[in-house]
């Protein structure tokens, strides 16, 4: 919501189907199985041993960013450049309907720069479509999940040239219904689970007693953009205390600012080195798009200087900065599923 700031957290649990639930906040969504993890310390495609993986969640106001979506979308052609610049892809995760009212240009500009692009839902408030107050895809059964997965698709292919292979869901909310039509639609990754309770190496995800062809990468649930920046210490308290007892645990002051963000997003990389680990990265660049003094160029003084660390870390093989399709395919030859 715009106007007024709305808990991220509320009705966490699954309300439809068995299993799934809410992956942010300190929360475990139920019936999560974790099968064959990719071990640690295996080596990449450019022989480093770390993985890094780039992912920004494109929604605009569809969301709960505060943003102008203007200064967003013409962001994009910048992002792309420093991108190309340094060498690497990220994975755009972008809401459908934002495709269709606002045109392809700026998603083919993503893709010409060789970055993927998945859905990140084809709305991002469920209840924006269906109405009532449920706006998390585990809240509503097969029907729903089928159009809100497969919409999400179709936004996307019917407007550009590309084969659409995986699925980021808003919020990380999800039921086996989620799964189940991820899987109907033939996509090769999902990227919803938090590493909490479930570690940061990519899986083969089971949901009770089903195992899906679908390959999960865990991603950050602590300390990406929202907390940093536009979390409020009341509504959404244990967002921004999750950060602050990490900063607390690895003695990096907590400062809500663009320096407190590379300072928090540069110890998440190097720790992944040191463990020779994979770790994923999530941005919502509507974040980046907010008029206040206080942050003043997060684009310049936050992304771009994580951006050329990541360049440096590629270049010098201490991490494979990749794609979600690209650490599925090596997950795929490694695991033979």
């Amino acid at each position: 919501m715009k106007n007024k700031e709305r808990s991220l957290i509320e009705s966490t649990k699954h309300a439809s189907g068995k299993y799934g639930g809410f992956s942010f906040g300190g929360c475990q969504p139920g019936g999560v199985q974790v099968i064959n993890p990719l071990r640690k310390g295996i080596e990449f495609p450019n022989g480093a041993k770390s993985a890094l993986l780039l992912t920004f969640d494109v929604e605009g106001n569809y969301g709960n960013g505060r943003g102008s979506e203007d200064l967003e979308i013409s962001n994009y052609d910048r992002i792309c450049n420093r991108l190309e610049t340094n060498g690497i892809p990220a994975t755009f995760n972008i809401v459908g309907k934002m495709v269709e009212d606002r045109g392809p240009d700026f998603i083919q500009r993503m893709l010409d720069g060789g970055s993927e692009i998945a859905p990140h839902g084809y709305v991002h408030d469920l209840n924006k479509r269906h109405g009532g107050d449920k706006v998390y895809a585990g809240h509503y059964g097969p029907a729903e999940n089928n159009m809100q997965i497969n919409d999400g698709i179709q936004a996307i292919e019917k407007n550009i040239d590309s084969t659409v292979k995986g699925y980021r869901l808003p919020y990380g909310h999800f039921n086996e219904y989620s799964y189940d039509a991820m899987e109907g639609a033939r996509l090769q990754w999902a990227s919803h689970v938090g590493i909490d309770g479930y570690g940061t190496q990519p899986f083969q995800i089971g949901l009770g007693n089903k195992i899906y062809n679908l390959v999960e990468i865990p991603l950050d649930n602590q300390t990406f953009d929202w907390p940093i920046w536009m979390a409020d210490e009341k509504t959404n308290k244990s967002f921004v205390d999750a950060v602050r007892a990490y900063c607390r645990s690895r003695n990096i002051q907590f400062v809500r600012t663009p320096q407190g963000g590379v300072a928090i997003w540069h110890q998440r990389m190097f720790e992944a080195i040191d463990n020779q680990s994979v770790f994923t990265l999530l941005c919502h660049p509507i974040n980046l798009a907010v008029n206040k003094a206080v942050w003043r160029n997060p684009l310049e003084q936050f992304l771009f200087p994580v951006i050329d660390l990541l360049g440096e870390l590629n270049r010098t093989k201490e991490a494979w900065v990749c794609t979600c399709a690209q650490m599925t395919e090596f997950y795929r030859q490694v695991i033979s599923l």
